[in-house]
């Protein structure tokens, strides 16, 4: 299909596009969700015995029908929570723009 000239372009669709630029260039990102698991590790003397339970965070994800899964330290859990926040504004922008896309195709005006 040919390029879009921006003067055919709503402002809606300039400001999408201009925000979709602005994640990719800037942002990690990874399609995954995350999976916290709690366990006991059978220490008697442990606090895990009194029902404090020891906490693991996982990132998860599904690629050509099986399941991933990814260790993630505490350290790090703030940087994979960004991670997936900016793979899911990327996801529900794009989600948009293609629908902005369908109606205008949809009034031929593409």
């Amino acid at each position: 299909m040919p390029e879009i000239p921006k003067a055919r372009m709503s402002a809606r669709e300039r400001e999408i596009r201009s925000r979709l630029a602005q994640l990719l260039s800037r942002e990690a990102l990874v399609r995954a969700t995350l999976s916290v698991r709690e366990k006991s590790c059978g220490k008697p003397t442990c606090h895990c015995a009194r029902g404090e339970l020891h906490r693991a965070l996982y990132l998860v994800a599904s690629e050509e029908g099986k399941l991933h899964q990814l260790f993630v330290p505490r350290n790090l859990e703030a940087q994979a929570r960004e991670c997936i926040e900016s793979y899911q504004q990327i996801r529900d922008l794009l989600e948009e723009l293609s629908r902005l896309y369908w109606d205008k195709l949809q009034r031929r005006e593409l």
